[in-house]
This record gives structure tokens, C-alpha cells and sequence, in this order.
């Protein structure tokens, strides 16, 4: 899986995408901190930008972290 459509399932909220997708990474031999720094976390961020653009309301914005913390743990 490529980093950027990582990035979307979490923008989008889509766990069980994210869950794969890191497993699907990590398969492939991607570092661990290039996962983060260059989808997890810019993700977060985006999150946190929809929020504050009221496009994304409290629910949405205390999923992110969640949905990456479920895909490390799987």
C-alpha cells in the first residue's frame, strides 16, 4: 500500500484500511518512522485543519489518534 492512500483512510476515518495498510507497509519494508512522519502524522494534521475549518467536528477529531494507535497495535 502507498503512503498516500494510508493518509486517506486515516483522513477518512477508515480503520480497519489503516490497519492494513501499515501491516501492508511494514511488509514492504518501509520504515517505520517514514509510515509516520509521511502519513500518520501529516494525517493527524489534516485532521486537525478539517477541524478547525469546521469541516470536521469533535467526533471525527477524537478518532485520529485512535485509528493510529489501532494500527500500530495490530
Amino acid at each position: 500500500m502507498d503512503l498516500k492512500t494510508l493518509y486517506d483512510a486515516v483522513v477518512n476515518g477508515e480503520i480497519e484500511e489503516v490497519q492494513e495498510g501499515v501491516k501492508a507497509a511494514l511488509a514492504e519494508d518501509l520504515p517505520a518512522d517514514r509510515i509516520l512522519n509521511e502519513a500518520l502524522i501529516p494525517a493527524m494534521a489534516e485532521v486537525g485543519r478539517l477541524f478547525e475549518a469546521q469541516e470536521y467536528y469533535v467526533p471525527e477529531m477524537l478518532i485520529s489518534p485512535k485509528r493510529c494507535r489501532a494500527a500500530w497495535r495490530s
